[in-house]
This record gives C-alpha cells, structure tokens and sequence, in this order.
C-alpha cells in the first residue's frame, strides 16, 4: 500500500465504542436497513466491521456518498497494538485517477502538519490500496456540524455564540499563522466535538480548496472562469479572483455568526450569481435591536465589502469579541426570580496558540474528505445550504494564551487592554485623534471670539 504518513494516531486508551458515533451492522441487509441506503454499488463494496484495509481494521459505518464511504477504524501498530478509532475515508477505484481528490487529500495532509491546534481536524495518513483505493485517516470526532444546531435550533445565544466563535478564531489564527487561507468557513465546516469527559470543543473542517497565502497559481482553479467557494457564505472579493488573503475567512465568519443570531443568511438570491452580487453591492439587512449593538459591531464590521475595512487578523477580531463577553457578563444584571442562561461548557482557553509552527449534486460533494462526527443515515443528505461549489461566474472583472488575555505577540497598540468593570476601555488611536481635532477647534473659537470682543471693546 503506497501512502503518506503524516503522523501516527494517538494510542487506543481502551475503546468504548459506545462513546463513538457509527453503524454497527454486522452484514449488508442490517446496514441497508439501518442506514436506508438502496444504492447496490455502495451495498457491494462497502466494508463490514472486521474487515482490514491496509494496516487498518474496520470497526464500522460511518457514511457514503456517491464516490466513496467513511469508517470508523483502528490503525495497527509494528507491535500489534492499535491506535485510537479514527474515520478512514475511502474512495473507490473508478475515482482512483481524479487528480482533484489526490490534490485536496494533499491539501489537508500539508495544512495538518504545518499546524498544531485542537480546533483544526487531524489528518493522520493518505494514500492508495493495492487495488487502487485512494483514503485518508483523520481525527474521528463525536457530536455535530454548527450547521445541524443551527437547522434544531435557528439561532444561538450571544454569549454562546461568542464562546464558539472565539474557539474558530483560535483555529483560523494557527491557520493564517501557519500560512495558509481556509477559503470555505461556513457551518457545514465548524464542528461542535464532544470529548469524553462531557466538555465542547471546536473543530475546523475540510481544508480541500485551502491555499497558501502565498501561492498565486492553484491547480484547483487551473480551468478559467471557475470559482471554488460556496456563495452564501463567499468574500466579495473571492468571487473576482480566488487569490485571496485571511481576511476573507474572517468575512465568511462574519456571514455564519449574522446567520447564528437572526436563524437567516444576511444575503439571497435565485442563483449562485445573484448571491455573488449580493455580497459584492447590498448591504445585509440591519440585525434585529435584541442584539447587543456592540456585538451586532462586531458582526457588522466583519461583513465590510472592503477587507481594508474587516478586522484585519483573527486575532484581532478575537481581542474585540472577548473584550465584548467580559465586559457583557459584568455588566448584564440578573434578577434575582430568574435562573441564569447556562450555556453548554465551551473550552475558551488559548494555549493551542502558543504552540508552533461539498454538499450539491454535482461531483464536488464526493471529493469533500471530511464527512465524520454522527453517522449519515443516506448517502446523500438534503441540505437547505448550498455547499461548495464549482461555478462559472456570468463575467469577471478584469484582472489566543489563556482565555483571560487574547493577546499572543505584539498585539496592535489600541487592543493591548481589556475592559473590566474597574477600568473603562481606553480610547483607540481614531478617537484620539478625533477628541485632539475637537478640542483644538474648540480653543480656536475661544480665541477668535475673545480677540473680537477686545477689538469691539
């Protein structure tokens, strides 16, 4: 078997398989009956718990799409041991040729290795079988997308919300530290993981169409005219030229956080087109006045059509949010007949900064390669979101430390303190500038009128 190893899986601490989501089904007909999958090709290839895959044994069904299936597997050690289950995605052979699978398995391969932070999914290994079965091993994670809390639920507390956005903020910072640009943030690829001890943590997902920063020709978009992105959720700017910088995720994260608080995307149209256009020329509509104005800020500033006009890191959109929550959690009073909102326990520490370094029915939906948490039950789930999509626009134009201080290197001067309910937040350099102005045009007046009634006098 010829693969990549990018690092081995942690060590099996005991396996409890009722703590990992997967079919258990012991033959074809309970798995068909299990899953309602009525597609005989999948039925005749997929693999039965038990079963080995190369150096891995198959401990069940996780999901499957047309090009290929998910597993909940187990890694044999050189000594016999086994690693802890991963999801080992594996695409048949008629797909075995398609460069563009082999290209986004590099994609996340690279990205996992140059960063190190538990809010971005693991790859452990890719490659291909002998009989030509391309796969990849990843983290297998336990609990659901943001997209499925958002269809239970339409919207999400602001200071829940905030929790969890600070967690994708953390993963993005490592991204863009590390140098490279997800260029796909959106629900479908933020996941809500359960550890074992109960706890939330954040996952960022599918870094199949992700570019270096620094690359100026991707394979990806080597047909002309072609735009890979999903278009609710798509950066201005990267519907004209896909050679975008990290300030587009941070307006995709913009999108999925209005989305959060209002249970509505901010922009809609008939076509990917109109959406496009959408986020090129309107303006979202005002979000509702329940919303904290600081926060709808935050959320609104995000959304700039210019990324001049964006929070310009992650990190710096980080510092503002946690800045918010503090400053909201002191200031909210409770009544005393009321039982405060508790939010499930979201993990908002900041070490993993510290350490170094498609869902359509086109053919995009089969090479996504992280399709793991809760077990699809059909192969081809309906989704109210389009996903990623490959498009042809109608025309182009012309060529965090822990979680009491965000504050990692030499932050920007005006976001070095935080507010607390002893201080108040001190003035950004704009607003300096802005009183000094007033207050020089203020004595000038003083001046002049002082002079005229000496002159009169």
């Amino acid at each position: 078997m010829k693969s990549t190893l990018i690092e081995l899986p942690p060590d099996s601490r005991g396996l409890d398989e009722d703590s990992i989501d997967f079919i258990r089904a012991n033959s074809v007909e309970e798995l068909a009956q299990k899953t309602a999958i009525d597609s005989q090709a999948v039925l005749n290839r997929v693999l039965l718990p038990g079963k080995r895959f190369g150096a891995y044994h198959i401990l069940g069904f996780v999901a499957a799409g047309g090009m290929g299936e998910i597993y909940a597997a187990q890694r044999f050690k050189d000594d016999g041991s086994r690693s802890q289950p991963v999801a080992l995605k594996v695409i048949t052979a008629e797909f075995a040729n398609d460069w563009r699978i082999i290209e986004r398995f590099k994609r996340e391969a690279r990205i996992s290795k140059a960063i190190r932070s538990k809010h971005v999914v693991r790859v452990y290994e890719f490659g291909e079988s002998p009989d030509g079965h391309a796969f990849l091993s990843m983290e297998l994670l336990t609990g659901e997308e943001l997209f499925d809390s958002l269809h239970r639920n339409k919207t999400i507390p602001a200071d829940e919300l905030a929790k969890l956005a600070l967690q994708v903020l953390k993963g993005l910072h490592q991204i863009h530290q590390s140098g490279f640009v997800h260029r796909d943030i959106k629900p479908e690829n933020i996941f809500l993981a359960r550890t074992p001890e109960g706890d939330e943590i954040v996952k960022i997902l599918d870094f199949g169409i992700a570019k270096r920063a620094d690359q100026k020709s991707d394979p990806l978009l080597s047909v002309v005219g072609q735009i890979y992105g999903t278009p609710q959720y798509l950066a201005p700017e990267q519907a004209v030229n896909p050679d975008v910088d990290h300030r587009a995720d941070l307006y995709s994260l913009g999108v999925v956080l209005y989305e959060c608080v209002t249970g509505s995307l901010p922009f809609d149209g008939d076509s990917s087109y109109a959406l496009i256009l959408a986020h090129q020329s309107q303006d979202p509509p005002p979000l509702p006045s329940s919303v904290d104005p600081e926060f709808a800020a935050i959320i609104t500033r995000a959304l700039a059509k210019d990324p001049d006009d964006r929070f310009q890191s992650a990190l710096e959109m980080g510092q503002t949010l946690k800045r918010w929550l503090d400053t909201d959690r002191w200031a909210r009073p409770h009544h005393a007949t009321e039982a405060p909102h508790t939010p499930p326990v979201i993990d908002t520490s900041m070490d993993d900064l510290l350490s170094t370094s498609p869902r359509s029915p086109n053919t995009d939906d089969d090479l996504k390669p992280t399709l793991i948490g809760s077990p699809a039950h059909t192969p081809a789930e309906a989704r109210d979101h389009a996903p990623t999509a490959v498009m042809a626009p109608a025309h182009r134009e012309p060529d965090l430390t822990d979680s009491a201080d965000l504050i990692v290197g030499p932050p920007p001067e005006e976001s070095t303190e935080l507010r607390s309910p002893q201080s108040e937040a001190p003035l950004s350099a704009a607003d300096a500038q802005k009183a000094q102005i007033i207050t020089g045009i203020a004595l000038g007046l003083i001046i002049l009128a002082i002079g005229y009634a000496l002159l009169t006098f």
